[in-house]
């Protein structure tokens, strides 16, 4: 029986679901992030300084992120080797010795395999710096936005919060859409 992508597409879930923690996590350190001092009159000044901050903990976030797909990737690529390898021996039956040789010394060894795994993890990675900057660029564009409101007095600092919350959550800020793997787009 030939294998088909459908036998192996479970393996990218896995990365599927660390992006979408990833975006979860990140969503929830903006979150903190404008809880913060929330009753403060200083709030909106406040907010747009604490750029820095956001930047460390997403940077944190990404970096782990990247360790895990790492990981993850390596064993995807090894598992979907290893399933169309045992596929091609049950659909080939017992072979000769001489047949097994030929198998053994056409087919990819584990450094071939090594290799796959570690240029989809260069593909997959070099998305990062993209998300970080996502989320960096959108807290400080979205907060500058919904700021003005409470500066201004027409609106509380609260409803900003809860304002800029809605444009995270609501939206590709976080840039993990931008790489196609967030659970919004499945």
């Amino acid at each position: 029986m030939p294998i088909h992508p459908g036998m192996v597409e479970p393996l990218a879930e896995r990365t599927l679901v660390l992006y979408a923690d990833a975006e979860n996590r990140l969503l929830g350190i903006i979150a903190g992030q404008l809880a913060d001092g929330l009753d403060a009159p200083t709030w909106a000044e406040r907010k747009l300084a604490a750029v820095q901050a956001l930047r460390r903990s997403a940077q944190a976030v990404v970096d782990e992120l990247g360790k895990a797909v790492t990981l993850d990737v390596f064993d995807a690529v090894a598992e979907a080797y290893n399933t169309g390898h045992r596929a091609a021996v049950a659909e080939l039956g017992a072979p000769s010795d001489r047949a097994r040789q030929l198998v053994d010394q056409i087919t990819p060894n584990a450094q071939a395999v090594d290799r796959l795994a570690a240029e989809t993890v260069i593909r997959v990675t070099a998305t990062h710096r993209s998300i970080l900057r996502a989320v960096v660029d959108g807290f400080r564009q979205i907060v500058a936005e919904v700021t003005a409101t409470p500066l201004l007095g027409t609106g509380t600092r609260r409803q900003a919060a809860q304002d800029a919350m809605r444009r995270f959550a609501g939206s590709s800020s976080l840039g993990l859409a931008v790489v196609g793997l967030s659970h919004r787009h499945r």
